[in-house]
């Protein structure tokens, strides 16, 4: 497929004003399919979510991150991208438009990672109507669909080059990310048109589609190659839920198929095209570019409902949360390993280098974990994902827990410094030197993906709250908000949750309007929860059976203004210990409350006891447990970075043990008696905000 002459700018410009008055508004959505994944129409989904603007954060602890997503995290990310010196990803798109001179610089991923960050804006715009944000993406998107190709091909390291003349070929190098690139800007097309009503962008979204799909037809196995990251597949089924049009679907179909096409020599664990995806067994290879697989293809079965596929997914699921998955909810443990494993001795020619890669079972190391944040972002999405194709609690639990303990983290408190690696332990010590900073870096230039990625999550995280089907509402995260949305039929519901969560169980479900008869709630009751949970509904005991952890608890009644459903989570302050064959963590535990995984950090230790000597007292633990109705720490108030936490403490010890020597690898054993103290510990995701300080998630335990 030759590239297109580029259209010179001044008759672009010229054609662009017409474009705009041409499509800028199409007929209104009808409820649902204004959502952020439209599965209204998905006709093997269980469920599907409210429009963007329908779910509204109102207190606590959402609402403190959504305005600090929506007055820093956001504005600040375009001053970054505006920067040429700071990202030259939005210099890009301008000299690829014509609109500037200069080259072409950054990671060949950048044009995608802007996308992401228009899709934030883009949300922001959907729940707060503001204009300017309006303005400012139709002058973004007049940008972008300059920079285009005319045959829909859309990737400023080739573009750049040929528009100057160069001899420069498409998909050159698979780990160019093309498709990746394309595959961002139809997600973030469908989520603009879904915001705003206008098809500007959904335009651009469907010449890239109608460019991959003629690759698909004349050279599958090329566009197979370069499947990376592969944000195409779920990019292309949300472009056919947007459009209907039956075109996309089979392009979906074909996208999966193909992957089969990669060569031996080619294909590798690396990218999951060793073996069909049918034939796959386990989570394999670098996770971000298994995760966002796995979602797209789950995508797909939402839509045709294709059985081996779903238990293929259902096998690697299963995989993962039993095996590879970190407490946090983390996926992606290992900077550099090998795969297939475990091969015969004649195959070791199969066996490839892999990166960030999801390792064997039970391997999760802590201080020198991976943990890309795109991983975890691409983790919740699968998980998201599986929630709506099975209705099974126990993947919103999943995404619940890498929600708050492995996205979260991705961003400092403040909104402006980032992870880009997510360990569970740091020291001071460990001068291994390590591709990644273990302190929060105000930028990433040479990969700047996670930062974009994380703010488009907590921009859009109140889209998961609440889930709609068949005369049912689907309550599956608790946060103080407001619900003001209708069914497909066009019945109407209104209510307010109140609560403190996630630092306290007790959720209030107000109910403004619903329809006259009969309507199901289905309330989440968490897997993690070790005494029963209570529902009350108008002040009297619930009828239905005790809810059953894991699982959603069904209260149907004809609902009317002012009925109230009270439902008591029990919060206790637990430790936790990993599965044996997790070797970093023999021995050792860690601290949940509640739905937050808890960490040490330096800065609350006294000033003569290293984290290294530390100890959880875990005898003078449970009995603190047994006088204090099962919780087994005190809890307590603090402000890390401006944002409120709450904190946890803990009988410990500090084992005043001799420091080690340099070069000391082995010693004879020899422990004074240890010093009793009381550990504090914060939430996890707010680690790393005071500092660079030490860190750790998993605690000895004498």
């Amino acid at each position: 497929m030759k590239h297109t002459r580029h259209i010179p700018l001044t008759r672009r410009i010229r054609l662009i004003p017409l474009i705009v008055l041409a499509c800028v508004f199409s007929a209104p959505l009808d409820a649902g399919k204004r959502a952020l994944i439209d599965t209204t129409g998905s006709p093997h989904a269980k469920m599907y979510m409210p429009d963007l603007g329908d779910v509204k954060w109102t207190a606590g602890f959402w609402a403190e991150r959504f305005a600090v997503c929506r007055d820093t995290m956001v504005p600040h990310m375009w001053d970054i991208f505006k920067d040429d010196e700071g990202s030259h990803a939005w210099a890009n798109y301008r000299i690829a438009a014509g609109l500037q001179k200069g080259d072409f610089a950054g990671p060949p991923f950048n044009d995608g990672d802007f996308l992401k960050w228009v899709e934030a804006l883009s949300q922001i715009h959907a729940v707060t109507r503001d204009p300017a944000i309006d303005a400012q993406l139709d002058r973004i998107i007049e940008v972008v669909a300059n920079a285009q190709r005319e045959d829909g091909y859309l990737h400023t390291q080739t573009i750049i080059p040929q528009r100057n003349g160069g001899d420069v070929r498409e998909f050159a190098d698979r780990e160019h990310f093309e498709t990746y690139n394309m595959g961002h800007l139809m997600t973030a097309a469908c989520v603009h048109h879904r915001a705003t009503g206008k098809t500007t962008m959904l335009a651009l979204a469907r010449k890239a589609a109608g460019y991959i799909g003629r690759l698909c037809d004349e050279r599958p196995a090329e566009l197979a190659r370069n499947a990376i990251c592969p944000s195409h597949y779920m990019g292309v089924v949300e472009l056919y839920r947007t459009t209907r049009e039956p075109r996309y679907l089979e392009l979906a179909r074909r996208l999966i198929e193909i992957r089969s096409l990669v060569p031996p020599d080619v294909g590798g664990d690396q990218n999951q095209d060793r073996v069909p995806f049918h034939e796959s067994a386990e989570a394999v290879g670098h996770a971000v570019r298994a995760n966002y697989l796995y979602a797209g293809v789950a995508d797909l079965v939402a839509e045709d409902g294709d059985r081996s596929l779903l238990e293929t997914l259902a096998k690697l699921s299963a995989n993962v949360a039993g095996r590879k998955l970190y407490i946090t909810g983390m996926t992606g443990a290992i900077y550099d390993g090998a795969s297939p494993d475990g091969v015969d001795y004649t195959q070791h020619h199969a066996i490839k280098t892999i990166h960030q890669a999801y390792g064997r079972d039970y391997q999760l190391p802590n201080l020198t974990a991976y943990n890309e944040t795109c991983a975890t972002i691409g983790y919740a999405m699968w998980t998201w994902r599986m929630l709506a194709l099975t209705g099974d609690a126990r993947c919103a639990d999943l995404f619940e827990q890498a929600l708050y303990n492995g996205v979260l983290p991705g961003i400092s408190l403040e909104g402006r410094d980032y992870f880009y690696v997510n360990a569970l332990k740091k020291l001071h010590d460990f001068k291994v030197p390590l591709r990644w900073s273990r302190t929060r870096e105000p930028n990433i230039p040479v990969s700047f993906c996670c930062p974009p990625n994380v703010v488009r999550t907590i921009a859009e995280a109140h889209n998961y709250v609440y889930s709609l089907s068949d005369d049912t509402l689907w309550v599956n995260l608790y946060a103080a908000s407001a619900l003001d949305t209708a069914w497909i039929n066009g019945d109407r519901i209104r209510l307010r949750q109140k609560t403190d969560y996630p630092w306290d169980g007790a959720v209030k479900l107000i109910i403004d309007e619903a329809p006259a008869r009969a309507v199901t709630i289905k309330l989440r009751i968490p897997g993690w929860l070790r005494r029963p949970a209570t529902v009350r509904v108008a002040g009297q005991p619930s009828p239905a059976d005790e809810p059953k952890p894991g699982a959603y608890y069904e209260i149907k009644r004809t609902w009317k203004s002012g009925d109230v459903i009270e439902l008591t989570l029990p919060f206790d302050t637990e430790l936790w210990e990993a599965n044996p064959l997790v070797e970093e963590t023999l021995g050792q535990v860690t601290v949940k409350r509640g739905p937050l995984v808890y960490c040490l950090e330096s800065n609350d230790l006294p000033k003569n006891i290293r984290l290294s000597d530390v100890a959880v007292a875990v005898k003078s633990a449970h009995a603190h447990a047994h006088a204090h109705a099962h919780d087994c720490c005190e809890t307590g108030h603090a402000t890390i970075a401006g944002a409120q936490v709450r904190t946890v403490s803990i009988p410990a010890l500090a084992l005043k043990r001799e420091p080690w020597e340099p070069g000391e690898l082995y010693r004879a054993l020899a422990e004074p008696a240890p010093e009793s103290f009381t550990l504090k510990l914060i939430p996890y995701y707010a680690w790393g905000n005071r500092g660079d300080t030490e860190m750790s998630v998993w605690l000895p335990v004498r």
